[in-house]
């Protein structure tokens, strides 16, 4: 996907994201998941074959520095006609999963330029300050915990009870952290891997 300063302008957004730009969370879960719903944990990697997105796994430690918190997660590359999802190979399974959502939040929350052809966005580690990334978390955590199939969990499991967030991440598949930015951002209460009871009210 190399170009050229001077090609640049002749560039055009890539057709597959054309396609994907404006897609809500929703319109993906009910279009590529299950049209019934209520079925978790969503399977990333099976939504991405159907909507016909390249995943590959990479060995992204060649590029690390010596500033470990900043190590590159995953990355979107896409140039006129082709998209690809990347994701770290040493990773766990749960965080790649993550990082494939994320980044497909970035294809579909309009975040690329045109003039950016061919484009390569990448996914760090660290604090995360950037509005575009900011929305990237929001939708990921949308599409990987939908409220529909959580507050089942919660009405079923839960009625009269905190829910553990430990057990809460277990049942979709997600990090401890990823629950917990989830219910805080639903304002929704929470038991914390401590056992401490945590009211998001802010």
């Amino acid at each position: 996907m190399e170009c050229h300063n001077n090609r640049l302008k002749e560039f055009k957004m890539c057709t597959k994201l054309k396609e994907l730009n404006g897609l809500t969370p929703e319109d993906i879960l009910n279009k590529y998941w299950n049209p019934k719903r209520n079925t978790y944990p969503i399977d990333i990697a099976k939504i991405l074959y159907q909507m016909k997105i390249r995943v590959l796994p990479y060995d992204f430690s060649k590029y690390d520095d010596d500033n470990l918190e900043n190590r590159i997660l995953g990355a979107m590359i896409a140039d006129e006609t082709d998209l690809a999802l990347l994701y770290r190979n040493s990773e766990t399974k749960n965080r790649n999963r993550y990082t494939l959502a994320h980044e497909l939040a970035h294809c579909c929350l309009a975040h690329l330029e045109e003039e950016s052809m061919p484009y390569i966005e990448l996914r760090h580690d660290g604090s995360v300050t950037d509005t575009r990334e900011i929305e990237a978390n929001i939708f990921a955590g949308e599409l990987l915990i939908p409220i529909t199939e959580l507050r089942g969990v919660l009405s079923m499991e839960y009625l009269n009870t905190l829910p553990q967030v430990t057990d809460l991440a277990k049942k979709f598949a997600v990090s401890t952290n990823v629950m917990k930015e989830r219910l805080r951002h639903l304002k929704i209460p929470y038991i914390d891997e401590y056992g401490c009871k945590i009211f998001c009210l802010e």
